[in-house]
């Protein structure tokens, strides 16, 4: 008997892309069950920032508290404006020790993030935003993967969106399947391949499962710059920088569209647009070549205007870092 709980694969089907030496996986023979029994399994941390969402909360963390893998630690950290998602959770602090809570004062995503991430004590980490959910053997699926190939620093699945009163929505082109079947690609081959497109195929921060040792940096920080809007996407590059990627075909997590959503605000899409120029400029994953092409292209598609007048921005999404480097690269080019 093995911990794979039923994990299915799509077989002998073409991948939708090509990426370097990326190869179907399976999990026949997978791990002892003795292990599942007496917890002696890697401790994996479930983190939830929330903020004033006290019923999209309650059903992320059932989702959580769900979860058939069975070393868990799940920590909230709370941003609220007021005390309803607090009072929610009492009688769930109460029933289950291994929840985590704690207040704060409220600020940009990123800081409940931080602060999140260097509370848990989790050899994994899986952030589950507080408007999403996850599907009840996620957790045990992808650590089935991080116990049969070491070398793994990330793995990420299909995910399938959700309206806001949790009714299935179309697949959209960000979220669409990338491959057919389960896949282990080299990281820094798949990190070429998500900046040339620039596309977030790993996903949302609810998707992913990682490795915490892989962000010696911490959340959200690639190659020592904080980014404050594209949290996932610079904590992805630095994992993919440390380690192989695997890819689950079948739908392991649900991404919630609503209009309260943070990357409806024109804050956080503001934040975006600056960030993304460093990591153009600065990747470690794309030839000379490309990087050029792409610079080209940002700079004719933000003007010389905007992307000069970080130097006034007072975007909350914005954090100093990014406005010091940002000029640094982009005053030379654009004088």
């Amino acid at each position: 008997m093995t911990l794979n709980m039923g994990l299915r694969h799509k077989r002998k089907e073409p991948s939708i892309y090509m990426i370097g030496e990326a190869r179907d996986v399976d999990l026949k023979g997978g791990m002892d069950m003795d292990l599942w029994k007496d917890k002696s399994l890697p401790k994996v941390s479930i983190l939830i920032p929330t903020y004033n969402r006290p019923e999209y909360l309650k059903l992320a963390l059932h989702s959580a508290l769900s979860q058939t893998y069975p070393n868990i630690e799940i920590i909230i950290g709370d941003d609220s404006t007021n005390d309803e998602t607090e009072n929610m959770l009492r009688p769930y602090l109460k029933q289950y020790d291994h929840i985590k809570y704690f207040r704060r004062t409220a600020g940009v995503p990123y800081d409940n993030m931080a602060e999140c991430f260097q509370l848990a004590s989790g050899e994994f980490i899986n952030f589950l935003m507080d408007d999403d959910i996850f599907h009840t053997e996620k957790i045990t699926k992808m650590m089935d993967y991080f116990l049969k190939y070491p070398n793994v620093s990330l793995v990420t699945s299909y995910r399938e969106l959700i309206d806001a009163n949790g009714n299935a929505l179309p697949t959209e082109g960000f979220s669409r399947q990338l491959f057919s079947h389960d896949t282990i690609a080299n990281g820094k081959d798949f990190g070429a391949f998500f900046m040339k497109h620039r596309v977030n195929f790993i996903g949302e921060p609810t998707t992913a499962l990682f490795r915490k040792s892989a962000l010696s940096q911490g959340w959200a920080n690639y190659q020592g710059i904080r980014y404050f809007a594209l949290v996932d996407i610079s904590s992805w590059l630095t994992l993919l920088s440390n380690g192989d990627f695997i890819y689950i075909a079948e739908p392991l997590s649900f991404f919630r569209r609503h209009a309260d959503q943070g990357n409806n605000h024109e804050a956080w899409k503001e934040g975006t647009y600056y960030e993304w120029g460093i990591l153009i400029h600065e990747n470690q994953f794309i030839d000379q070549a490309e990087r050029d092409s792409q610079i080209d292209g940002y700079i004719k598609e933000h003007g010389k205007q905007r992307l000069l007048g970080i130097s006034e921005c007072t975007n909350p999404y914005l954090s100093e870092d990014v406005r010091i480097r940002h000029m640094e690269i982009f005053q030379n080019l654009l004088n």
